[in-house]
Parts: structure tokens; sequence; C-alpha cells
């Protein structure tokens, strides 16, 4: 299988378990309205690669993943501002496009301190 059309798979796949997490409080779910979400989260997803910073779409895949786990609720439902601002976000922190200044930097290390404390556990 090609590498774009694997990658294609798994942010498709990606995005479809953060519209099941969305929609979970709804039940029963059409499956028809989880995929019809799923394809505009990954329209979203899709539409943040950038070659320049390296954004790539395994990048994203897993930027996705991660937003999945720790941010989507049911509450969420057909709502997708939240996806692509949170999704934003956590590509800004693994690709950076601007430099911090000195006062900023604080902040950094105060999400690093966190970063690694999520990693030992």
């Amino acid at each position: 299988m090609p590498q774009s059309s694997h990658s294609d798979d798994e942010l498709r796949k990606s995005c479809f378990d953060v519209a099941r997490t969305t929609k979970w409080s709804r039940k029963p779910v059409d499956s028809a309205e989880i995929t019809a979400l799923a394809d505009k989260l990954f329209e979203i997803a899709k539409g943040q690669v950038n070659p320049e910073l390296e954004i790539d779409l395994p990048l994203i895949t897993r930027a996705v993943r991660y937003v999945g786990q720790v941010h989507a609720l049911p509450a969420m439902d057909d709502d997708t501002g939240w996806f692509y601002d949170m999704l934003r976000v956590v590509l800004e922190i693994a690709r950076p496009n601007t430099g911090v200044e000195e006062d900023n930097k604080e902040f950094l290390r105060d999400m690093l301190q966190g970063i690694e404390q999520s990693l030992s556990d």
C-alpha cells in the first residue's frame, strides 16, 4: 500500500475514533452520523499539512489520537470548532512556527514538565 494511502487511512481511522467519542452519549447513534462527523474532522486534520514546518500526515494522525484521548468529550457532539482549535494548538507545540520571547519561555518549561510527567506515567 502506498505511504500516502496508508497515512490517509490511519488519519481517517483516528478521526472516526474522535467522532465516536463525541457522539458517545447519544445512544443509539446512527453510524452514518459518526461517519459524517469523522469526514469533517478528517478534512480539518488533512488541511493542517505543512511541509515547511514538517507537519505531515503521520504527525497529524498522532496529534488527532492525542486530542481524541485527552480532549474529546461527548458534549462536543457535532461541534468541530474545538477540534480545529485544539489540533492547531498541539501541532504548534510540536512544530513551532514562531520564536518565543524570553518572558514566555517559563510557560514552555511548565509544559515540558507536564510532558515529562505524562511520559513517565
